[in-house]
């Protein structure tokens, strides 16, 4: 059973007005936070996408744990990320038989989420295993390779979540409580800053 990890981290991230995957989490980054806890599962390939920040991400981030591509076409939207990681990781796992898509602003992503959702797949044999947040399916999102045509499909702005209200027939769940909490402006990593605090205290 071969299997990948794919990590977006393509966007302009306008509304924070910079690189919030890069922004200090505990004693790290948020990415390189979701980088340690993915690696402690042991995916045949980790495929970081990059965009706007290639260069500030592929500076501070240890290539020996991860592969970077840089997505050129990255304000297309999330479906071309996903397309240009998809290849790239085609490419070194041509048998891959499912891949977990990660988006690099959820910070408190860790290896039990990633191994609930393996641990899923595996007693469901279902392709689609699913985050499920504040009554929404996300991410993480694990798709079998039957889904990987559908996701060469995808175009703009638009990710997996298209392909889950495809095939609802197909889904399980896991529930991953603070998955709500992404980062998109100045005043959602003061809230994560002060959740910090409060966990410290605690």
């Amino acid at each position: 059973m071969k299997w990948g990890v794919m990590i977006l981290a393509a966007g302009e991230a306008a509304r924070m007005g910079k690189a919030k995957m890069l922004l200090p989490f505990k004693n790290t980054t948020i990415l390189a936070h979701l980088i340690e806890e993915i690696t402690l599962v042991e995916p045949n390939i980790i495929q970081l996408v990059t965009g706007y920040y290639h260069d500030l991400i592929q500076a501070q981030i240890s290539t020996n744990k991860v592969a970077i591509i840089q997505n050129p076409d990255y304000s297309l939207g999330m479906s071309s990320s996903i397309q240009v990681g998809l290849t790239a990781m085609l490419k070194v796992c041509p048998d891959l038989d499912f891949l977990v898509i990660v988006v690099s602003d959820q910070p408190y992503l860790n290896q039990s989420i990633l191994l609930r959702l393996l641990t899923k797949h595996q007693q469901t044999a279902k392709g689609i295993i699913a985050s499920s947040y504040n009554g929404i399916k996300g991410t993480p999102v694990l798709l079998s390779s039957t889904y990987f045509t559908h996701l060469y499909n995808l175009t703009g702005d638009k990710g997996a979540r298209v392909i889950l209200q495809q095939f609802p027939e197909d889904i399980e769940t896991i529930e991953f409580e603070n998955g709500a909490l992404d980062i998109d402006t100045p005043e959602d990593y003061e809230l994560l800053c002060k959740k910090i605090n409060e966990e410290d205290v605690d």
